[in-house]
């Protein structure tokens, strides 16, 4: 299964949302190497920078955006699967600030995902994604996490 990184604005607070991130990443190990770096809230280009600095141009890109692709949780579990059975050994993830993605950023992305069509907080997107993934990962390996 494909590595995971996400990149997201914000910076290490403390906040309960953040413990709940920091949990599904250490759930999320279990199945692969997971990586999230906080980056510093600033103006629109600032974010930009040190986004653009994170990545290489082999990476593969998936934008958070509430206007991108809203996508079961089997559809997720699918996905993770195709990428491995397609040689795609890291996938980066993006959140954006108060602002959103920089429209470079999403143009560079491979793909667009929105957990919802609301606006969220980016440290909740970050509990989502992180969750939603674990999530994904457990179907594909056959644990109980997962019900419908």
């Amino acid at each position: 299964m494909p590595q995971i990184r996400i990149l997201c604005i914000g910076r290490k607070a403390n906040d309960p949302l953040l413990q709940s991130a920091d949990l599904y990443l250490q759930r999320l190990s279990k199945f692969t190497k997971t990586e999230l770096h906080r980056l510093r809230e600033g103006t629109p280009e600032f974010e930009l920078r040190q986004l653009e600095g994170k990545l290489s141009p082999s990476d593969y890109i998936i934008a958070m955006d509430e206007r991108g692709r809203e996508l079961r949780t089997r559809e997720v579990a699918t996905q993770l699967e195709t990428w491995e059975m397609n040689g795609i050994s890291s996938v980066t993830f993006l959140i954006g600030g108060a602002d959103g993605l920089d429209t470079q950023l999403k143009e560079r992305a491979r793909a667009q995902w929105a957990l919802s069509r609301m606006t969220l907080p980016h440290r909740m997107a970050q509990v989502i994604l992180l969750e939603q993934l674990y999530r994904a990962y457990s179907i594909n390996h056959g644990m109980p996490y997962h019900r419908e």
